[in-house]
């Protein structure tokens, strides 16, 4: 379904260059849910963004290849690249309401997003069909709700309603870009449990972006851990939680514990509490500054190796 090897994405500016992504490679089969896990400024938007050539001007994007169901990304021209957006790949966002019209209905949104895959569509296919979708997304008396304007919704409902629009033009790939983090725990079960059924039911593949690694164990196949722009860790969902490697993996592990188990204070004093690395290399791996068991071989860049199996990982310490 997608392949990409070796992108880089540089953001190049007035006086200066940020690398964002630096030499990311991952693959997904259709029906597959894969997550991209890291801390804000990781790059992982970034990595979604430049797949689908949404990134801003001023991004210089390059690779050794991607491929997204037979089509070469990296050679299609702006028309191909609008046949794939929208229609074999959709997306959906933290904050939905910001992305639904306020003076528009959510009918007519949901009409507009339907018209947009089938311009003969008559008023009342389209009407049929929203109802359907409302449902599919387990929105109770859609009617009513068809004729709402977005902020008359609540933040679940408000998502469920861009979870509908995304599934209108049965894509092939579905990008869900921190799709929970303005919800409560409740809310944001319902929707990992939701699309996890969106997924079963159209064969659907998913590409989950979440700092909160949690998140990933109820609906990913396989999870990248990203730190600064590089992959640090990959493996299956069951490896990463059973048997993390890198200590940026065992760290986000230990902060979703101590969120959810109400520990924030005590872990915040216990890291705070350890020895700061003092390191004035330049280069090296990434994470030298923050790791306490850092040794004069971590001031090389490690690569991504390969360990038992699936697992990947970029630390010399293996």
């Amino acid at each position: 379904m997608l392949k990409v090897e070796g992108l880089n994405v540089e953001y190049l500016l007035t006086s200066y260059k940020v690398d964002a992504v630096k030499n990311v490679s991952f693959y997904m089969k259709k029906g597959e849910c894969i997550a991209l896990v890291g801390e804000s400024g990781s790059g992982k938007s970034t990595v979604a963004m430049a797949i689908m050539k949404l990134l801003p001007p001023y991004a210089k994007i390059s690779a050794k290849e991607i491929m997204f169901d037979g089509k070469d990304i990296l050679k299609a021209d702006e028309k191909l690249m609008s046949e794939i957006r929208g229609k074999d790949v959709t997306v959906i966002f933290q904050d939905p309401i910001s992305y639904l019209n306020p003076i528009i209905s959510v009918g007519e949104q949901i009409f507009e997003a339907l018209m947009a895959h089938n311009s003969k569509i008559s008023d009342k296919d389209a009407q049929v069909q929203a109802i359907e979708l409302l449902k599919k997304v387990k929105i109770a008396d859609p009617e009513r709700v068809l004729k709402m304007y977005p902020f008359q919704l609540s933040g679940g409902m408000a998502q469920r309603v861009f979870i509908a629009m995304a599934i209108s033009a049965n894509p092939k790939l579905l990008i869900a870009d921190e799709p929970t983090t303005a919800l409560d725990l409740t809310i944001q079960s319902q929707i990992l449990k939701l699309l996890n059924n969106l997924r079963k039911e159209y064969n659907l593949s998913i590409i989950l972006i979440t700092h909160d690694l949690s998140l990933t164990s109820y609906l990913a196949d396989r999870i990248y851990v990203m730190y600064n722009g590089q992959i640090v860790e990959e493996d299956t969902a069951e490896g990463i939680f059973s048997n993390p490697i890198h200590p940026y993996t065992k760290m986000l592990i230990t902060s979703s514990q101590a969120i959810y188990q109400g520990e924030v204070k005590r872990l915040k004093d216990k890291m705070n509490s350890e020895k700061e690395v003092n390191s004035k290399v330049e280069q090296g791996c990434n994470f030298l500054r923050k790791c306490k068991d850092s040794n004069a071989e971590c001031e090389k860049e490690p690569p991504l190796i390969e360990y038992n199996g699936l697992k990947k990982v970029r630390c010399w310490k293996l």
